[in-house]
């Protein structure tokens, strides 16, 4: 019943205004999109937010959307995506803000050089949280109910009091993403992927000699989007790796998330999408800026947005 009502009142918001009054008050090629349609197509949803930004991640959490920017802090829409606001309060001046995660109404921010930030207020106010943390670059956050974990530039930290405190478990290399699935938890870092199934107690390698720039699932198969360029797959186990970027370009994929048995990845020239679990991709960049990057998804029930990187020149 929430997920209708709540569906119903984003499809009433997005349709109470004309469209072109809407569209009239959006200046430049836009930094954030929304598709209601599996990403086939795409429209404006940045109204509020700085042209010249860079989004670096996405959070939810009750009807709240967080987009964690590269020199702006954080921007927080309240009213399903019509608009958004800053809210720095806490944060240092032009902190970029690299991570975004949520545990209920609790957001948890890693940012570089400067740590990680908690509120517990919808975000009105930031509060430092790196008791415990030997390098404040912090690259991903990711929760792993009740735990919530940290890749910084000197290895992965473990929360289990929703942030207040961490504990490093693994302490070698710069992690670059980190994704769970099959009650395993799986990390990208600079020189391959390692995985733990004790809840970070103990990790073994599953792959060596690829930097992953990031790591994502989609229930099935472990993706790794490799600096080198490629994309990779396999199932649970890490055993065996096969490409999965056929019709991607020779450049390095930012993210990759599924909503049903589709999946959408982020690339330097735009969104592509595919539905046979990876073997080939086709571009979905309808109503998207010609050629512009896009570094992060976020997918909520049937709502994708998609965050703007760079401005190429």
């Amino acid at each position: 019943m929430r997920y209708l009502i709540r569906t119903a009142l984003f499809t009433l918001l997005f349709n109470i205004a004309p469209a072109t009054s809407y569209a009239q008050s959006f200046q430049g090629n836009g930094r954030i999109y929304l598709s209601t349609d599996r990403g086939e197509n795409w429209q404006r949803a940045d109204y509020g937010f700085p042209q010249e930004a860079t989004v670096n991640d996405f959070g939810y959490t009750d009807g709240l959307y967080f987009a964690g920017t590269e020199a702006d802090g954080i921007y927080i829409s309240s009213d399903y995506l019509r608009s958004w606001h800053k809210s720095n309060m806490g944060l240092p001046s032009g902190v970029k803000v690299d991570a975004v995660e949520t545990f209920g109404n609790i957001v948890i921010l890693g940012t570089n050089r400067h740590g990680i930030f908690i509120s517990w207020d919808e975000g009105k106010n930031w509060h430092v949280a790196n008791e415990g943390l030997t390098n404040l670059t912090v690259r991903c956050l990711h929760l792993f109910d009740p735990k919530l974990f940290a890749g910084t530039n000197d290895g992965i930290f473990v929360s289990s009091d929703t942030g207040k405190t961490w504990v490093q478990v693994y302490s070698e290399n710069q992690i670059n993403g980190i994704t769970s699935m099959d009650n395993k938890v799986y990390a990208g870092y600079n020189h391959g992927a390692i995985v733990s199934d004790d809840g970070g107690e103990t990790w073994k390698s599953i792959i060596e000699q690829s930097s992953f720039h990031n790591i994502s699932n989609d229930g099935m198969h472990i993706f790794g989007m490799l600096y080198d360029p490629a994309v990779l797959k396999t199932e649970g186990e890490g055993k065996d790796w096969i490409k999965s970027d056929l019709g991607l370009p020779n450049l390095y994929t930012f993210q990759i998330m599924n909503i049903g048995y589709r999946l959408l990845a982020a690339q330097w020239d735009g969104i592509y999408k595919s539905d046979n679990n990876g073997e080939s991709w086709v571009k979905s960049s309808f109503g998207l800026p010609v050629d512009q990057p896009f570094k992060e998804l976020l997918i909520i029930n049937s709502t994708i947005i998609a965050g703007a990187g760079m401005i190429r020149k």
